[in-house]
């Protein structure tokens, strides 16, 4: 394989050993700072994330393009899982919205941006095979997942700055803070391998034929 196809469209190899290693180092301090509280759960989605982003690296280092989208579609589940249990099951079955609403507007925030953070993450997923999984691929949706994705690291942000602002354990502000500073080197690390993707140079293709086609006229 050529240098010029060893890099996707958008991020270089580099990068995608940047996003790697930051991922891994925040997995393992995360798990570091929830291993004295006992949380089961956390402790083995963080274990889901960590390991998958190593085989992802790996697929990407062999070029195993196939086996690194399959393993991308592990990822996704693991954060919709993992934010359907922070929403559904912790935020509104535990009924702990009251104690983010007491604490002002940032507590509201946090709140309103963990249920887009949600959506916006099953979008991601829905696209991921579609535009894996379609016969000629699909840049429409491609166009739609780069949206979602795009809204989705601005809501991280707000969700990053708003957690730190809530008055709360400082250990779960840390290991929250850092867990979604994890889910944005994941999403990056889905930007540089969707983009190797024949949907998207189908996509790229049509645009460059456009462009071509305005320049004859």
């Amino acid at each position: 394989m050529s240098d010029s196809e060893k890099n996707s469209i958008f991020l270089n190899e580099y990068l995608m050993h940047a996003e790697c290693i930051f991922a891994v180092g925040t997995s393992l301090v995360t798990i570091a700072l929830i291993y004295s509280q006992g949380d089961g759960f956390a402790i083995f989605q963080v274990l889901v994330k960590l390991f998958t982003v190593i085989t992802m690296f790996f697929a990407y280092k062999k070029y195993s393009w196939d086996v690194a989208k399959g393993i991308m579609g592990g990822v996704l589940f693991c954060l919709m899982y993992q934010e359907a249990h922070l929403v559904l099951e912790h935020l509104w079955g535990q009924e702990d919205f009251d104690a983010y609403l007491v604490v002002g507007v940032q507590g509201s925030i946090y709140l309103a941006a963990a249920g887009m953070s949600f959506l916006m993450t099953i979008i991601i997923t829905i696209n991921h095979f579609i535009i894996n999984y379609a016969k000629h691929g699909n840049p429409g949706n491609v166009i739609l997942n780069r949206i979602a994705i795009i809204y989705k690291f601005v809501v991280y942000i707000i969700l990053l700055i708003t957690n730190s602002l809530l008055d709360f354990s400082k250990t779960i502000e840390w290991e929250t803070g850092l867990q979604y500073l994890t889910d944005i080197a994941i999403l990056l690390l889905i930007v540089s391998i969707e983009s190797q993707l024949d949907s998207f140079k189908v996509l790229r293709q049509e645009l460059l034929k456009q462009k071509r086609e305005r320049k004859n006229k």
